[in-house]
């Protein structure tokens, strides 16, 4: 498995993913995403200096990580419907984060999976704040 950067050519994916009705439920935000307002966003991020998207393969595409660059980055992982239940998360979020740092993550109280993927990553519970459990993740 490897990370890449993301090109024009995943937009496709990135928006089918992010609208999957299970990703959606776990996401920060849980409203659909038109694709315009998805390609604005994507042509934006791929062009932002604090915004990388990364795309974790293996011969397909398996799924994605955002690092949103600030004191410390904002870690975000969606995978592909089909690469769910593989235990490939934690793998995709260490490819992307070990040896650098320092990260944050926030997820859903009730995203058990995505929970112990950053947790298998090196991810440690910090604290709940405006609905969203807290994890961080220093450099190793």
């Amino acid at each position: 498995m490897r990370l890449r950067p993301a090109t024009p050519d995943d937009a496709q994916a990135l928006f089918d993913w992010r609208n999957d009705p299970v990703t959606r439920a776990m996401s920060v935000s849980r409203e659909p995403v038109d694709w315009q307002a998805h390609l604005d966003w994507f042509r934006s991020a791929l062009q932002s200096p604090v915004r990388s998207i990364l795309i974790a393969e293996d011969g397909v595409r398996l799924g994605t990580v955002r690092l949103d660059k600030d004191i410390r980055t904002e870690v975000s992982i969606t995978l592909a419907p089909a690469a769910r239940g593989h235990g490939l998360a934690a793998q995709i979020l260490r490819l992307a984060t070990d040896g650098r740092g320092p990260f944050v993550a926030r997820i859903r109280p009730d995203n058990a999976a995505s929970r112990r993927a950053f947790e298998a990553a090196g991810f440690h519970y910090t604290h709940h704040d405006d609905g969203m459990d807290w994890f961080a993740k220093t450099k190793d």
